[in-house]
């Protein structure tokens, strides 16, 4: 398989984050405008895909497998823009892209319509991700829109490595998709230590673990093998696998935020955020369903904290003194949590 690159996806954690100066006024229509993201919408997602791809059809086919998936147990969150792009020819480029500033538009805007085109356009990360794509760089990733205008983008700047991969293919749509519901249900806007937002390591974990589960779903992977590989080589993720991180690293906390920047973001909210998610199912006993879905539900009113504790029946804090005893154990210790009870 070919190894995500965390950078890129990253991405997704920081588009999109308000001021934390907002105004009283502000503050109350952006939890507003929180409480309608948390709703399911009719809008089907929409893929859109550069010259010279998806020839065949199995592109799209193999990104709709994933995505379908996804949209079946998670529900229908939307508007949801699939951009799945590679080098063709510059005007090709530069009319999606147009097409995706308009679906970002504010119809009430005093801004004219053509100025909040070419504000979007102008852009550093637009402008950085178009020549990506020229270049046939692979970069990109999920993102969304601030308010009043939310829209969801999972953008690839190079799908031709997607599209002679279809199981990385098909993987790729599951995680990203995993995290349109979550975003629906948190307050995006603010720092992901705020209660009303969710820690790096619940989102790419659990995202992490859902795709790897439902891949092996879909007789596309094996998931036991897979979260083994996590320990030992760092799977699909990284070329240093867990067992490696934790003797260098004594001291660690899944919800330490500084990982981004630090390095080691792959080890802590991906990989043992998959572990993490895995012990609450398999050793904790907690449904698949609550872990992955069901308590979500919950954050926007309760907080995090407090929808953790209601729904996985111990509160954070000791969840993380219990997993950290868990997880420093042998693989073959760790790995009997997924025997058949």
């Amino acid at each position: 398989m070919n190894t995500l690159r965390i950078a890129t996806i990253s991405i997704a954690l920081f588009t999109g984050c308000a001021s934390n100066n907002n105004s009283p006024a502000l503050y109350d229509f952006i939890e507003e405008y929180n409480h309608n993201l948390q709703k399911e919408t009719n809008i089907k997602p929409v893929l859109l895909v550069a010259d010279g791809l998806n020839n065949d059809g199995s592109l799209v086919k193999n990104y709709e497998r994933g995505l379908n998936y996804a949209i079946d147990y998670f529900g229908n969150y939307g508007p949801y823009y699939v951009y799945l792009l590679g080098p063709s020819n510059k005007q090709n480029i530069l009319d999606i892209y147009i097409n995706r500033a308009k679906t970002r538009m504010n119809p009430n805007s005093p801004t004219p319509r053509e100025e909040q085109i070419e504000k979007f356009l102008k852009s550093p990360n637009v402008t950085r991700e178009i020549d990506a794509v020229l270049e046939g760089k692979a970069e990109g990733g999920l993102t969304w829109s601030e308010p009043p205008i939310r829209v969801y983008e999972d953008v690839t700047t190079n799908a031709t490595e997607r599209e002679n991969n279809p199981v990385e293919n098909t993987w790729g749509a599951l995680h990203e998709y995993h995290h349109v519901f979550q975003i629906a249900h948190c307050d995006s806007y603010k720092e992901r230590t705020s209660d009303r937002n969710l820690n790096s390591w619940i989102t790419e974990g659990a995202a992490t673990y859902s795709s790897a589960k439902f891949m092996e779903n879909l007789n596309l992977v094996d998931f036991k093998n897979y979260m083994l590989g996590l320990r030992k080589t760092g799977g699909n993720i990284s070329n240093l696998g867990i067992n490696d991180f934790l003797l260098s690293e004594k001291e660690w906390r899944l919800d330490n935020e500084t990982y981004w920047n630090k390095g080691h973001a792959a080890q802590v909210y991906y990989m043992l955020g998959a572990w993490a998610t895995a012990y609450l199912i398999h050793s904790e006993g907690i449904p698949e369903v609550t872990v992955l879905k069901s308590w979500y539900f919950d954050v926007p009113n309760m907080g995090k904290s407090a929808a953790f504790e209601k729904h996985m029946g111990l509160p954070l804090d000791k969840f993380y003194r219990k997993f950290d005893s868990f997880i420093r154990q042998s693989d073959e210790d760790v790995m009997k949590i997924f025997k058949t009870k």
